[in-house]
C-alpha cells in the first residue's frame, strides 16, 4: 500500500496554534530558535506566511527554489507551497505573520496569488519598510491586550487588511519578467475562471471542459504550479467565501448555502465543518464575540 501524500509532506494547519485566523510574533533568532525552525523540516501550510526581515539573513527552499532573504526585506509563502528553512543567521530580527487566506480581501489575494507574479524577497528602503513595521507593532500590541479590549477583533482585522494592502501594493509594482510557461498560463486561466464561477461550478470536470482541457492535464498544470489539486482549490475558494459571508453578513446559514450554490444546506454545513473544523454557527459566534 502506498503512503498518503499528507504523510510524505506534513501539512500544518493554523488552527492547531490559534483560533483567531492569524499569529503575529516579533522575531529575534537565537541558537535554539534556529534549530527549531530547521527542525520543522519540509512542510506545507494551509495559510500565508509573511516574513519581514529588519536585520540578518535567512535561506528557505520554496518549491525547489532557494530563496535568500536579506536585511530590510519582505517575503511571503502561499498556502500549499512546500518549504523549509535551510539556514538563518544568529541575530536575525524582524516579524513573522501567519495569516488565514480568508482574512485577506479578494482584491489583494488576486495580486499575491497571481501565477505570473515573481515571488522573490523585496528589498525595501526605510520609508517603505516603516509603515509595515508600525502596522505589525500595533497589531502585536493589540493582540497582547486582547482581553482588555471589547472590539479587539475589529481592530485586528482592520490592521490585517492594511498590512495585506501594503504587501499587495509592493508586489504589484514589481511585474514579472519573461514569458510564462504553458502550465503557469493554464493555472492563471483556471484561477480567473474559479474566482468568477465557484458559486455555480463545483466539479473539476466542469472547469476542464470550460477551458477545453482534459481533466488530467488541468490537474497536472495546477498541481505543478500551486502544489494542490483542482478539487482542493475549488473547495478552498468556496469555504473562503463562506467565511466572509458568515462574518460580514447577517444571512442565515441556509441563505449562505444557497448563495454559494448548495440546495442542501445540511450538506453545506457538514462540508464546512469538515473543512474548517467547526460548524458555520460556531465560526460566526467565535469571530463576532
Amino acid at each position: 500500500m502506498g503512503v498518503a501524500t499528507r504523510d510524505i509532506i506534513p501539512f500544518h494547519r493554523l488552527k492547531e496554534w490559534t483560533n483567531e485566523g492569524y499569529q503575529v510574533d516579533k522575531m529575534y533568532v537565537g541558537d535554539e530558535e534556529i534549530e527549531e525552525a530547521i527542525l520543522l523540516g519540509t512542510h506545507r501550510d494551509d495559510h500565508y506566511i509573511f516574513l519581514i526581515h529588519e536585520t540578518g539573513n535567512s535561506k528557505l527552499m520554496v518549491d525547489f527554489d532557494l530563496i535568500k532573504i536579506g536585511s530590510a526585506s519582505v517575503f511571503f509563502v502561499l498556502p500549499g507551497q512546500v518549504h523549509r528553512y535551510v539556514e538563518t543567521e544568529h541575530g536575525t530580527s524582524g516579524w513573522f505573520l501567519a495569516l488565514d487566506a480568508g482574512l485577506i480581501p479578494e482584491r489583494f489575494r488576486l495580486v499575491l496569488e497571481d501565477p505570473l507574479l515573481m515571488r522573490r524577497p523585496l528589498s525595501l528602503p526605510r520609508d517603505e519598510m516603516e509603515p509595515l513595521l508600525q502596522c505589525l507593532q500595533l497589531l502585536h500590541s493589540i493582540d497582547r491586550k486582547a482581553s482588555a479590549s471589547p472590539f479587539f477583533r475589529q481592530s485586528v482585522y482592520g490592521l490585517l487588511d492594511s498590512f495585506s494592502a501594503m504587501m499587495a501594493s509592493m508586489y504589484a509594482n514589481k511585474p514579472a519578467t519573461g514569458q510564462p510557461s504553458r502550465l503557469v498560463m493554464i493555472t492563471q486561466d483556471f484561477r480567473k475562471l474559479l474566482l468568477r464561477e465557484f458559486k455555480v461550478r463545483k466539479s473539476p470536470t466542469e472547469y476542464a471542459a470550460a477551458l477545453n482541457l482534459s481533466l488530467s492535464y488541468l490537474n497536472e498544470a495546477v498541481k505543478a504550479t500551486t502544489g494542490l489539486p483542482v478539487s482542493t482549490l475549488i473547495q478552498q475558494e468556496v469555504m473562503l467565501e463562506a467565511k466572509r459571508l458568515l462574518y460580514h453578513s447577517t444571512c442565515s446559514v441556509k441563505e449562505i448555502a444557497h448563495e454559494l450554490g448548495y440546495d442542501d444546506h445540511t450538506y453545506f454545513s457538514r462540508l464546512f465543518k469538515k473543512t474548517a473544523g467547526v460548524t458555520p454557527g460556531d465560526f460566526r459566534r467565535h469571530y463576532r464575540e
